[in-house]
């Protein structure tokens, strides 16, 4: 099966490739996602008394992306668009964190910045995914078995 991003949608007839798809690209993600949020506490030396903070909230981001995408494997509809939003206000809370750690820590401007460019970056395309994947979305329906 190809890639199926922006494939016309053929009610009448799926096949049950399109779940395998869909669950493969959920594994993806997952793992993607986990891997870029542990590679986010490789910032967490450069950014000193926020360290704390920010490897709970990398904490917080992996347990409720596994949270969500276990909720889009199981049929729920609804956790496609909160996975996509919970990603995208976790960039948003790191664009206004970001700049007053720059200010008080320069020494977070070299490879610290580049892996919570690259975290917010996965995660924005992530989200993307997540909502315009044809696949993932016949996965999320509840109805269709």
């Amino acid at each position: 099966m190809a890639f199926s991003l922006f494939r016309p949608s053929d009610s009448k007839r799926r096949t049950r490739g399109n779940r395998l798809i869909g669950k493969a690209w959920l594994i993806v993600i997952f793992v993607v996602l986990t891997g870029m949020n542990y590679a986010g506490t490789f910032v967490l030396p450069y950014i000193g008394q926020f360290a704390p903070y920010y490897q709970g909230a990398l904490f917080i981001a992996t347990i409720w992306n596994s949270v969500l995408l276990a909720a889009i494997w199981n049929k729920q509809g609804w956790a496609r668009f909160f996975l996509a939003a919970f990603l995208l206000s976790f960039v948003a809370g790191q664009l206004i964190c970001f700049p007053d750690i720059l200010l008080h820590y320069p020494s977070l401007r070299g490879e610290g910045l580049n892996i919570v460019i690259l975290l917010s970056c996965t995660n924005i395309l992530a989200a993307v995914f997540l909502v315009l994947s044809l696949d993932i979305q016949w996965l999320s329906r509840p109805n269709n078995d």
